[in-house]
């Protein structure tokens, strides 16, 4: 295809492959966290629009919001409008397969990868019986996902390219 009829996919096409990533928010137990992958239901929200459509329209309904400014170079923000769902990361991969099926259709190629965790629920009568060193892994373990969001909020400005990963805290004593 001649240079002067390619279209160029810079960041004015919104992305068109997208994916949620849900771990398991860290539990007492050792090991890697569960992650699944899902489809969401998307809709498209204009700088126009009423901000009163982005509310939740029934109990338990999870939200999760992609700012995506064309007239940007950097990566789109995203955030959750969910109390019991917080925002990781960002992943911004090329999907397999997809351009060997496109025929230059002329969209985004790249997939976003949404990276999510559920916060858990407090369980009251739980917290009462779990010994000090219990209390402390657990303590270490939420500020490690309080610590993702927060950072992911700071570098989403900044970086095309975002990957954060749930790390397990230290070992005895460190975070």
């Amino acid at each position: 295809m001649p240079e002067s009829t390619q279209r160029s996919i810079h960041a004015e096409d919104p992305p068109y492959y997208i994916l949620v990533s849900h771990s398991a928010a860290p539990t007492n137990a050792p090991g890697v966290p569960s992650t699944t992958l899902s489809h969401p239901v998307i809709q498209y929200h204009y700088a126009d629009d009423p901000a009163d459509a982005l509310l939740p329209q029934y109990p338990g309904e999870q939200i999760l919001i992609i700012d995506y400014d064309p007239n940007s170079s950097a990566a789109p923000a995203v955030k959750s409008l969910s109390s019991d769902l917080a925002v990781t990361g960002l992943r911004v991969t090329s999907p397999p397969g997809a351009r060997a099926a496109e025929d230059d259709m002329g969209r985004n190629e790249k997939m976003y990868i949404l990276e999510t965790t559920m916060l858990p629920e407090e369980n009251m009568d739980e917290d009462e019986y779990m010994s000090p060193s219990a209390v402390l892994t657990r303590f270490r373990q939420r500020n490690a996902v309080l610590r993702l969001a927060l950072e992911y909020g700071d570098t989403a400005a900044m970086d095309d390219t975002i990957q954060q990963k749930l790390t397990a805290p230290g070992p005895q004593g460190q975070p």
